[in-house]
C-alpha cells in the first residue's frame, strides 16, 4: 500500500501542473491587434526616445584629484 502512496504522489503532481497549465494557457478575450505600438505615434515616439543620447556609463574624471591621489598611494607603500 505504501507503494501506492508513492506512485499516487507524483501522479497528483503531474495532473495539477497540467490542469494550470491548461488553466494559464487558456484564451481571454479579444487580443491587442495592435500589437507592440498601437499607433505609428507611439513607435516615432519610440525610436525619437532610442536616438536621443543618454547619460555617460561612466562619470568624466575629475583632473586636479589624478595627481594627489597617486601620491598618497605611494606613501603609504613606503
Amino acid at each position: 500500500m505504501r507503494v501506492l502512496a508513492w506512485l499516487a504522489f507524483p501522479l497528483a503532481a503531474t495532473v495539477l501542473a497540467m490542469g494550470w497549465a491548461a488553466w494559464r494557457g487558456r484564451t481571454r478575450g479579444p487580443r491587442r491587434t495592435g500589437g507592440a505600438f498601437a499607433s505609428v505615434e507611439d513607435f516615432r515616439r519610440f525610436t525619437d526616445a532610442l536616438a536621443a543620447p543618454g547619460p555617460r556609463a561612466t562619470p568624466a574624471r575629475r583632473p586636479g584629484l589624478r595627481g594627489l591621489v597617486h601620491r598618497s598611494n605611494a606613501r603609504q607603500g613606503s
